[in-house]
């Protein structure tokens, strides 16, 4: 809660700063440089700058040229702002809004990406837990189709069908499985082939 309040407080003084900053820079839009504006506003020369400064009168161009070009570092700036009796005053103002608002738009993408990854987990798990049953489902159905067939022949072999080489068939796709029933049928036809009677 408290650290909430004071990320608030910090967003509302940030909204209130850069304000100024946003109102400064619509009224800087006509200003060709402000290093060249100002030092012309209040009648200093560029030799009276660059004594100011320490440097050539050359260099004193060179910065202003850089400034309106948006090549000058911020230590320069700084440095002839100085020179010129000033202080360098640098912030950021968004171009529509708050800080406050853009952070709430943010944090609002942010959530939704999160609850998007998580729900994407959840399909993938369940996902992953209806292949694990499906593989069971299927295994304990071949184990049952198998146990089912072997106990057939068995039980026929048992029946006193001695003289009859019967295997058990391999197992087929499952496309082509007969069912047990039809496995019986099979399983008399064969006998009755040999003479053998099954009631």
């Amino acid at each position: 809660m408290g650290k909430k309040c004071e990320t608030g407080d910090f967003l509302r003084n940030l909204d209130d700063i850069s304000l100024a900053f946003r109102v400064a820079g619509r009224g800087s839009r006509g200003v060709d440089g402000w290093l060249r504006a100002v030092r012309k506003a209040i009648r200093v020369p560029v030799r009276g700058l660059a004594e100011a400064m320490g440097v050539k009168e050359g260099e004193v161009y060179r910065l202003e040229d850089s400034e309106r070009a948006g090549t000058i570092g911020l230590g320069k700036l700084r440095a002839a702002a100085e020179g010129l009796g000033c202080e360098l005053v640098y912030g950021l103002a968004p171009k529509e809004g708050t800080l406050a608002g853009m952070a709430a738009v943010l944090e609002a993408g942010r959530a939704q990406k999160r609850a998007e990854a998580r729900a994407l987990r959840l399909e993938k798990a369940r996902e992953k837990r209806y292949d694990v049953a499906a593989r069971a489902w299927e295994k304990q159905r071949r184990t049952r189709e198998k146990a089912q067939r072997e106990g057939y022949w068995r039980a026929m072999q048992l029946a006193g069908v001695k003289g009859l080489r019967i295997r058990p068939p391999k197992e087929l796709p499952p496309e082509e499985r007969p069912g047990v029933e039809m496995m019986r049928k099979m399983a008399r036809r064969v006998l009755r082939r040999n003479g053998v009677r099954i009631r």
